[in-house]
């Protein structure tokens, strides 16, 4: 049983060290807790018990397979400069640039709007540096 627990730690510490842990909390929390109890189930002389909490754990592991929606901030972001929620930082600038020459306040846009996209911009590029320096 301490070797299950620890292996359940070390999973948890690597998935939360890729930033995978929160968004899948409840889907990786729920199957961890019905498979710990199947283990114990099964290592107890219990094994219909083990068994149904298996099959427990597999069900609460498919219905909470959902994929995670993505940051609405993210998303926002992107359709105010109209570029995909991965783009790369140059196509981001190169966007916030065609945006600005209409939206700045000096081309007779408006002090929000310019706010607007700037803010987004740099949401943007802070997540396409993120993924380039986690990936690579």
């Amino acid at each position: 049983m301490l070797l299950a627990i620890l292996a359940v730690a070390a999973l948890a510490w690597w998935l939360h060290r890729d930033g995978l842990l929160l968004p899948n909390l409840v889907r990786l929390g729920g199957t961890a807790v019905a498979g710990l109890l199947a283990a114990r189930f099964l290592t107890s002389g219990r094994p219909l018990l083990g068994l149904a909490a298996g099959a427990i754990a597999l069900g609460w592991w498919h219905w909470h397979g959902r994929k995670p929606a993505g940051n609405p901030r993210l998303a926002q972001a992107a359709r105010l400069l109209g570029v995909p929620p991965d783009a790369p930082s140059d196509q981001v600038w190169q966007a916030w640039r065609q945006q600005m020459a209409s939206a700045h306040p000096d081309a007779g846009g408006s002090d929000e709007r310019a706010q607007a996209l700037t803010a987004a911009r740099d949401l943007l590029v802070a997540a396409a540096e993120k993924r380039r320096t986690t990936d690579g």
